[in-house]
């Protein structure tokens, strides 16, 4: 969507009166009373590709496709916006100029992250995501080909984000403090070659949620609801579910909440009966620490408080990496 099909957009569009537009990197997302309406920017970037109505056609599709497989009751269906007059309506006929994934709206005071602030989250909230977490990788697509799996991938991916670190080298954190985040990640891959392989073997990398933390969770009093997978790329949501357990076990540590990122490991590693999980826990932290801090990095030239957050995220990482065996 550009910014003139944006500007055809009224409360005619949804038949329901748009109480507020919501903006991303790629998405707008108009909100109604009941519904939310997500419609993909025309835009492209190194990471993802939404330039032409084809692809954004098809991403709409697969962000629908594996989001229902998390939170059904949410995700309705994706539905093509056409021109009548001067603006586009919601219509199965007639010449589609955008396609919108349409999504149940829920209250944002349900944010997981709003409600631990709030000390509203218990044991069992948390173990009902870590069930709902580990269906949804059971029923998800395996990487038999190892293609994202391998340690050569892995490692890639590790040395991106301290690639996109090093600048901050001397005004964040010293030197020393960056070789040594680096030596201890560089030595756990070195030293756990066969631990990756067996995973591959083990069809333990899948088509994760890619951005599970505590933002794209709802706790409701009826039930609990992880939105917001990402589609756009393989090779950001296809990783070992150690990672995908990792990362909201790095968020809630990072929300001062260990207590909540134990309960939530413990649980899918009883569940799954995959104790190799714990091996990985720290450096797949680590890794998404890393990830966030590199997000953070990005925004410091616009953001006054980037900077404090890309630095709190190193540190965090270099702490897991003091964990590594």
């Amino acid at each position: 969507m550009n910014e003139h099909l944006k500007s055809m957009i009224d409360d005619n569009t949804f038949n329901e009166k748009v109480e507020e537009v919501k903006e991303t990197h790629s998405s707008y997302i108009f909100l109604t009373k009941k519904h939310a309406y997500k419609i993909k920017k025309d835009v492209k970037y190194s990471f993802l590709d939404y330039s032409t109505l084809d692809q954004r056609k098809f991403f709409c599709k697969e962000e629908f496709r594996i989001n229902k497989l998390l939170s059904p009751d949410i995700y309705i269906k994706v539905s093509a916006l056409v021109r009548e007059d001067s603006k586009l309506v919601l219509s199965d006929t007639g010449l589609p100029l955008e396609y919108t994934v349409v999504m149940k709206r829920i209250p944002e005071k349900y944010i997981m992250r709003t409600l631990i602030e709030k000390n509203k989250i218990t044991k069992k909230n948390i173990e009902e995501i870590a069930l709902k977490t580990l269906l949804f990788h059971k029923m998800s697509k395996v990487d038999s080909t190892g293609k994202y799996g391998s340690l050569a991938n892995i490692k890639k991916n590790v040395m991106d984000n301290f690639k996109d670190l090093e600048c901050f080298i001397g005004d964040l954190f010293s030197s020393d403090e960056f070789n040594t985040l680096i030596g201890k990640n560089l030595d756990f891959m070195a030293n756990n070659t066969l631990l990756f392989e067996k995973r591959i073997k083990k069809g333990k990398i899948v088509q994760t949620h890619g951005d599970l933390h505590s933002g794209n969770i709802f706790v409701t009093p009826k039930d609990t609801y992880i939105f917001d997978a990402i589609e756009f790329n393989p090779g950001i949501n296809t990783t070992d579910v150690a990672a995908e357990i990792a990362f909201l076990c790095m968020d809630l540590e990072f929300l001062g909440r260990e207590d909540l990122s134990k309960i939530f490991s413990e649980k899918y590693i009883l569940e799954s009966n995959d104790k190799e999980i714990q091996k990985l826990l720290s450096f797949y932290k680590g890794y998404r620490a890393c990830v966030r801090a590199k997000v953070y990095g990005y925004r410091v030239s616009d953001d006054n408080s980037a900077k404090d957050l890309t630095k709190k995220y190193f540190y965090q990482a270099l702490k897991y990496a003091g964990e590594l065996k």
